[in-house]
């Protein structure tokens, strides 16, 4: 019965973190969880339906409440499974969503002003210096294509 108890606490702390935004991942270090599951892909189409609604703050503000409520679900679910899930949902926005989709458009090739556009910023130092990430791997990728191109121009 204290495994139940025990169990029944964990998911009424989960709940309110999720809910009240806190840096979730570290809360659940402490809790003593081993994994966090990374944002599942998101397609294009479903990315593009959410950054239209995240435009709209009233909008975006039910967008994150039906996050949060997707992630405590899928975490609760993963409770009922056995009491100390490997694998969980971390907190994250329609805002982080923003970024990711940003920064993997940035390492698809897709062009600045393509991406200014999607984003609605007027002006594309926003886009330039705050939603594009350089990841290690698109850097890795950007410098090999330099190689190749010097080869190929030597050559």
């Amino acid at each position: 019965m204290k495994d139940k108890a025990t169990f029944q606490n964990k998911v009424k702390v989960l709940n309110k973190l999720f809910d009240s935004g806190c840096d979730t991942e570290k809360k659940l270090q402490q809790l003593d969880m081993e994994a966090i599951l990374k944002i599942p892909n998101i397609t294009i189409p479903d990315m593009g339906v959410i950054m239209e609604l995240q435009k709209n703050t009233k909008s975006g503000k039910l967008l994150n409440k039906a996050i949060r409520r997707i992630i405590r679900d899928c975490n609760d679910e993963q409770f009922l499974k056995t009491e100390n899930p490997e694998v969980l949902l971390p907190h994250f926005s329609c805002h982080s969503l923003r970024h990711t989709f940003t920064t993997r458009m940035c390492e698809a090739g897709v062009n600045i002003k393509v991406i200014q556009d999607t984003l609605g910023h007027k002006d594309i130092t926003t886009t330039l210096n705050i939603y594009t990430d350089v990841t290690k791997e698109l850097k890795k990728t950007e410098f090999e294509g330099l190689d190749k191109y010097f080869d190929n121009s030597i050559a």
